[in-house]
């Protein structure tokens, strides 16, 4: 799995994701013209998802501010018990910026 559909958001009655796969730049499709190019879900699409008691995201590649964590609304999963963040990629920096801006919930 390389990347999460658009409109994953929109599933708010789902209670496990056994996986996220959040994309960063540097493994963004940047050529409009390519036929295996498709719009990707970000990690806001998690947002809505305020029902999940399981989840694990996989972050992959470069990140730019740890707003684009924030968006994923952590804080907001009263129902998330189990909660695992596997880095591949990406620096150091950015990793640790994207960790402190998931603000899990204390659940």
């Amino acid at each position: 799995l390389r990347h999460m559909p658009v409109g994953l958001g929109n599933c708010t009655g789902l209670q496990t994701l056994s996986l996220f796969v959040a994309e960063g730049r540097s493994l963004s499709r940047t050529n409009p013209s390519d036929s295996d190019d498709c719009e990707v879900g970000a990690l806001a699409d998690l947002g809505r998802l305020n029902n999940l008691k399981e989840l694990t995201i996989k972050v992959d590649g470069e990140w730019s501010s740890e707003s684009e964590a924030r968006a994923a609304n952590l804080q907001g999963k009263q129902k998330l018990t189990e909660l695992k963040i596997e880095f591949v990629g990406g620096s150091s920096g950015d990793n640790e910026m994207l960790l402190e801006g998931f603000q899990p919930n204390a659940n």
